[in-house]
């Protein structure tokens, strides 16, 4: 389709409503939030040695943020494990956060049942299942959620479940610092986004809609740095199982050391390939001067450059702020493409060929 302003026929090809569940993400956060505040944690898991998360795809995507968000604060050394095994170096002083939507997530079960083997502190996130049984059996005090506002049930939408269920167990622990009014302020710039982004704003005003005509047949570029790193990250997820539209992030300084040189060949980058800047005012006073050399160098090497300033005023609502206008850029690339955004054929093809005998 090419007219994004036609809502009955998005309404259509979104049979799964995963416009729903990008909507409702602010209540996602607030229902993960008050939920965690009912589990009761050992004090021994206030003090770790070290923190360790395991977990695939969307279910890892909180992990990142917290890595990025919190990486001059948290007091432990922090690991994310998207594989099978954890370290060696877990032991009963490590905190292990395991997290697998569905519960399903057989990476995710094997790394929970070695933290049992290896009598480390364990907790999760997980709507049931699996996962859940286990923790359930093993006493394991962790965050079994209903996702009441995850319409469309697909775990990389359930970004508030995930995540901000995250934020609120290291915040119960001590371990980083959330607060009932940055919750507030999150759900807030949510309910501001979809004024902002939403089906029934018209293309002629909404970004979100005219950023998915520009990368229509592009390949989105997404940079960023410091604590909006691994939001990237998280935008180019979304665009591979929503949109089924190859994408890559890079974050600064590590790009300046080594990308602006790949931009030369093939000659095809120039119409191909286009960036989009997460740019915040934020941001320290040298990476704002590397963002904007780094703009320059792209743009004089013949190719797009887009930016996206967030405005909210605290580093995790900016965070959350990008995260959900990628998600409304990807839903309009996903109507575009005139694709169903809620089905992933190739991971089920995947994962029906990988339970074979």
């Amino acid at each position: 389709m090419t007219n994004l302003d036609d809502l009955s026929a998005i309404q259509t090809l979104d049979a799964e409503n995963v416009r729903g569940s990008i909507e409702l993400v602010g209540k996602q956060c607030r229902q993960a939030w008050d939920d965690v505040r009912g589990i009761a944690f050992p004090a021994a898991y206030r003090t770790p040695s070290s923190i360790v998360f395991a977990g695939m795809g969307g279910s890892a995507l909180g992990a990142y943020m917290i890595r990025s968000l919190f990486f001059d604060t948290i007091p432990v050394p922090f690991e994310i494990v998207n594989d099978y095994h954890l370290p060696p170096y877990v032991n009963e002083k490590t905190l292990v956060i395991v997290c697998s939507y569905s519960g399903t997530t057989e990476e995710a079960i094997s790394c929970a049942r070695e933290a049992i083997g290896k009598h480390a502190m364990l907790t999760g996130i997980t709507e049931g299942k699996t996962l859940g049984e286990l923790f359930r059996s093993s006493d394991t005090p962790a965050y079994l959620f209903t996702p009441t506002y995850n319409p469309s049930n697909q775990p990389r939408l359930g970004t508030g479940y995930t995540a901000y269920s995250q934020f609120a167990i290291l915040t119960a622990l001590g371990l980083v610092s959330v607060t009932d009014r940055d919750t507030d302020d999150v759900v807030r710039v949510a309910e501001e986004g979809n004024k902002a982004y939403g089906l029934s704003v018209p293309t002629s005003g909404n970004p979100a809609k005219a950023l998915a005509h520009t990368w229509f047949e592009k390949i989105p570029i997404i940079v960023s740095a410091e604590f909006l790193k691994q939001v990237g990250r998280i935008i180019r997820n979304q665009f591979h199982e929503c949109a089924k539209s190859f994408a890559a992030y890079h974050d600064i300084p590590e790009l300046n050391h080594h990308l602006m040189e790949a931009l030369t060949y093939p000659e095809g980058n120039k119409s191909l390939l286009s960036f989009l800047f997460l740019d915040s005012p934020l941001y320290s006073p040298r990476i704002k001067k590397r963002v904007g050399i780094t703009k320059d160098v792209v743009k004089r090497q013949g190719m797009h450059v887009e930016e996206f300033v967030p405005t909210s005023s605290t580093k995790i609502t900016q965070a959350f702020e990008c995260v959900q206008f990628g998600a409304y850029v990807n839903y309009y690339m996903s109507m575009l493409y005139g694709i169903n955004p809620s089905k992933i054929p190739w991971v089920d093809y995947f994962k029906t060929e990988l339970a074979k005998e």
